[in-house]
């Protein structure tokens, strides 16, 4: 009989975070940009198929809408710090990803782990690979 060695991959329970806050405010504000870019491409849209003149205006206020969006998006999801590696996980640079880190095909890191937040209640930090759980109570508040 042969014993082989099975190589068995060490799963990391996932961790809680004691400040929930500025990730959840950084998922707030990616989502209020998504929504804008969402009426201005449907804004885009209605305007090339209605040329109206009412619509060129709904069309600006969407954009400066969206351009504002994502400035406050941008620094809040920048804000928002890995415990671990103080790494900013909801926003991609370009640092060398863990090999664990999870992307959807599409989307990038970042965008991925705002959309796993939002839905899961959980993401994995692309610089350590730590996966994190949002509704897992911290030992300091237990």
């Amino acid at each position: 009989m042969s014993s082989r060695s099975v190589a068995v991959e060490q799963t990391s329970r996932a961790r809680s975070l004691h400040d929930k806050r500025p990730f959840n405010v950084a998922v707030f504000f990616a989502v209020i940009h998504y929504l804008c870019l969402i009426a201005f491409l449907t804004c885009a849209v209605i305007l090339v198929l209605n040329p109206v003149e009412g619509s060129v205006m709904i069309l600006i206020a969407s954009l400066v809408g969206c351009l504002f969006s994502w400035l406050v998006s941008f620094f809040k999801r920048r804000s928002a710090r890995c415990p671990l590696c103080k790494g900013s996980p909801l926003l991609d640079t370009g640092a060398v990803k863990h090999t664990k880190a999870f992307r959807l095909p599409p989307l990038n890191h970042g965008n991925t782990a705002v959309l796993g937040i939002l839905f899961l209640q959980r993401f994995r930090c692309m610089y350590c690979g730590t996966p994190f759980d949002m509704l897992k109570k911290s030992s300091q508040h237990r």
